[in-house]
């Protein structure tokens, strides 16, 4: 058994490393050469001195360390960075973790003894967009998939590995997105899944996902020039285009010609895939001076989107089959309505060979690592604190005002509580009671948007007391901030005292640095969380500042209402599931950002936004993965109210409502809890509610094992649950003996599936069984409630369209 580190000696481990001077500071340099603005200014020279040397250490004492060219140590060993985490010093936590793990294996076994590193010490949890920094996800124990990546990417540079963080922008087939890793062996880049390890590289549970992929990026620090197609060249970063590695591929060549078929030189065009019911850029290209521009991608739809100087054109492609298209910018307008059929790649490519003796292996120690992380969590008393709880605690023990402590706790983030230090939670303590929501969530809160918290409200008082008005304020920024737009393409938040420090910045530091500065001030302030603009409150209302002169005059908005015909399936669409708004601005579309748990019924009474051209898109995604979409344009002068209706097509399987394949239920086979993720794996299968010794669930299994040996072909897994221990122990499982091996019994915990079924399928009648095809991306695709004769076949009906 390998030796593991307990995670506190991990996280309090130091070392002190010699390095050339001269050699590290060559690559230091190198790092300030392209480095972001935000990276220049929040973190020291001497902590880049640091990585670098740590970086030369591994390459020095690692046996693959002589192997690696020069161009894949110096785009993917060197750099601190992987996404747009919070930098720390995990290289050197990490590397005195993992090097005796890996220094006597190969490197392709040392990328996968990584994996299951990772493995012991994070799994994934869905959570908010902020990344956190790899220390913090350790500490916490979990991530999502961009944490999780972004920690194996840091754990595998640490041991002078060459990885990168690869990504889709958005599915194709469904509305999600995904991250994970690629890692440079003996020649060749290799991927897995992050912290899910598998017996070979090359296989995850994402490999048929990604097949059907369209796009595939990895940003590489600074002017590289490997083979990969170049997507982007900034002045941080070269994005690359991977998705050759994943599915196969088509180009379109584009060609922007004006109303006299002269070539257009220097139009933006936008490469734009269908998911979370918008048209989503995942490209950007510019025309050369021919009018061409080209995107090599996977064989399914997307739409372009091509604009220039207030002229504006769109139309699909099919990647594949149009190889040459021609657009026409003549006009400042687009068209009313658009009903598009969009189509993703189909499922392509094989899978590794993994023979039963590495599956087992890699199980056992799959269960072994996931007994190691419980140990740690168990060491958490409080769920929401994680790994941070001792942080929390302190805090609360040393509160002067235990009140306004805990209304601080509150107002911040889930991720804020697992990572946040103690300085800044000290900053933020106040004497005075005031428990209003605006002094809670737009004063005390010291969250702005996704910045890395800092202790910023006491230097604020002071080194800027002096300002006492919000105007004031903005007249400061405006006269002492120069803003630079061009030297942080990846969008990196300031910290808001590097921004005083330097008066150097982009917009979007220079909006949270004024929100800080406001609230350390006293002063209500927030980002409009609809349209990204900075504001204060006073006098009841909200006030945008840094207005461009045309819109700060008031009246600037209008209430927008929206009627929804019902369609058979949905009374009540979702914002990002079934519909989005996105406002035209300079010619292109710039998405309102409702809260995630927006409907339909959110704008039944109108919302107040912005004046402006605007595009209603909506979807219905079929269980294929196809998207009957429509694009509706109008004007918002005033106050508005815009009919619309879902696109329905009844020949097709569509997908009809959600379940949450996170959602927990008790397996009888093992006596413990689990999700339904962990036990279908990835795709589809079917969920039911039954009762025991009732005709309808009796007469339901006898159907389903009349196709029992098309459902095991099927080969996904059906879980039927009860709705308690009472319930499962009055059945006789003796008697439905012949259902496929592929169902998997067990208890609804405290009934919280069932009653997610019945709210989420809008059931009206208690009657059981209900059964309903679901797929782990939370999609349904298929309910069926009470009586039913032949169930089966109807199950397997819609089984063979999906």
């Amino acid at each position: 058994m390998y030796k593991t580190l307990t995670i506190f000696t991990i996280l309090l481990s130091a070392m002190c490393l010699p390095a050339s001077a001269q050699t590290r500071d060559s690559y230091v340099d190198y790092l300030y050469q392209f480095m972001p603005q935000p990276d220049k200014t929040d973190y020291s020279r001497e902590f880049y001195q640091q990585n670098v040397a740590l970086s030369l250490k591994a390459r020095a004492e690692m046996p693959w360390g002589k192997t690696i060219p020069e161009r894949e140590f110096r785009h993917f060993v060197v750099p601190v960075r992987v996404n747009n985490e919070n930098l720390d010093n995990s290289r050197e936590v990490f590397y005195k973790a993992l090097k005796p793990r890996v220094e006597k294996l190969s490197m392709q076994e040392a990328i996968l003894e990584v994996n299951h590193w990772c493995h012991e010490h994070v799994t994934y949890r869905p959570s908010d967009g902020r990344t956190s920094s790899p220390l913090a996800t350790l500490r916490t124990a979990y991530g999502r998939c961009g944490e999780q990546s972004t920690f194996t990417v840091a754990a595998l540079r640490a041991v002078g590995i060459p990885a990168r963080q690869v990504y889709t922008p958005r599915w194709a087939h469904t509305d999600d997105n995904h991250a994970w890793v690629e890692a440079w062996a003996d020649g060749k880049w290799y991927f897995l899944g992050a912290c899910e390890p598998e017996p070979v590289l090359n296989l995850g549970w994402f490999n048929e996902s990604a097949s059907r992929g369209m796009l595939m990026h990895t940003k590489a620090f600074g002017n590289y020039d490997g083979p990969e197609e170049v997507m982007s060249q900034t002045p941080c970063y070269t994005e690359i285009n991977v998705v050759d590695n994943y599915a196969p591929t088509a180009q379109v060549n584009v060609q922007v010609v004006n109303a006299k078929g002269k070539p257009v030189s220097g139009a933006r065009v936008e490469f734009k895939l269908y998911n979370y019911a918008e048209f989503y850029t995942v490209a950007n290209k510019t025309t050369d001076k021919l009018g061409h521009a080209s995107l090599t991608a996977g064989k399914g739809d997307m739409l372009l989107w091509v604009s220039k100087g207030g002229l504006v054109a769109t139309r699909k492609v099919s990647f594949g089959k149009d190889k040459q298209v021609k657009i026409v910018l003549n006009s400042k307008e687009l068209p009313d309505l658009v009903d598009l059929d969009i189509v993703p790649p189909p499922v392509s490519g094989q899978l590794p060979l993994v023979t039963a003796e590495q599956r087992a292996e890699n199980n056992r120690r799959s269960a072994y690592e996931d007994s190691i992380r419980h140990a740690y969590e168990a060491t958490m008393p409080v769920e929401d604190w994680r790994g941070n709880h001792r942080t929390i605690q302190q805090f609360l023990d040393e509160a002067p005002n235990q009140l306004m402590a805990e209304k601080l706790l509150g107002v911040l983030a889930k991720k804020d509580l697992r990572d946040i230090e103690l300085a800044v939670l000290k900053d933020n303590q106040v004497a005075a009671v005031d428990t209003s929501d605006i002094y809670l969530k737009y004063v005390l809160c010291p969250r702005v948007e996704l910045e890395w918290l800092t202790p910023y409200k006491a230097f604020f008082r002071e080194h800027m007391g002096s300002i006492k008005s919000p105007a004031q304020l903005e007249a400061w920024c405006n006269q002492n901030i120069r803003i630079d737009n061009d030297h942080n393409p990846q969008g990196l938040r300031m910290q808001p005292m590097s921004v005083y420090r330097e008066k150097l910045t982009d917009d979007l530091g220079r909006n949270i640095f004024f929100v800080s500065v406001a609230r350390s001030l006293g002063m209500p302030a927030r980002i409009n969380e609809v349209n990204g603009k900075p504001q204060y409150y006073a006098d009841g209302r909200w006030v945008d500042v840094f207005a461009k002169a045309q819109n700060a005059k008031q009246g600037n908005t209008a209430k927008l209402k929206l009627d929804y015909k019902l369609s058979a399936h949905n009374d009540n669409p979702k914002y990002y599931i079934h519909f989005t708004l996105s406002k035209v601005v300079d010619g292109q579309l710039q998405l309102q950002t409702f809260p995630e748990d927006a409907t339909q019924q959110d704008f039944v009474n109108g919302q107040e936004i912005d004046k402006g051209e605007y595009i209603l898109t909506t979807g219905v995604r079929m269980a294929s993965g196809k998207v009957l979409a429509r694009m509706q344009r109008f004007t918002l002068n005033g106050d508005t109210t815009i009919s619309y209706a879902l696109r329905e097509n009844q020949e097709d399987v569509q997908v009809i409502g959600s379940i949450n394949a996170e959602d927990i239920y008790h397996d009888k086979a093992t006596d413990s809890d689990k999700s339904l993720l962990s036990t279908t794996g990835r795709g589809y299968y079917v969920l039911a509610i039954v009762a025991p010794n009732q005709e309808p669930t009796n007469h339901a299994m006898r159907d389903i094992s009349v196709y029992k040996q098309q459902f095991e072909e099927w080969g996904r897994k059906m879980i039927f649950l009860f709705q308690n221990d009472d319930e499962a122990q009055r059945f006789n499982f003796a008697e439905f003996d012949k259902l496929p091996n592929t169902v998997v019994w067990g208890t609804d915990v405290e009934g919280k599936i069932k009653q997610e079924v019945w709210q989420q399928m809008k059931l009206q009648s208690p009657a059981l069984p209900v059964f309903l095809i679901c797929d782990s991306f939370n999609r349904v695709v298929f309910v069926q409630q009470g009586y039913t004769i032949n169930l089966g076949e109807q199950l397997i009906k819609v089984i063979r369209q999906l």
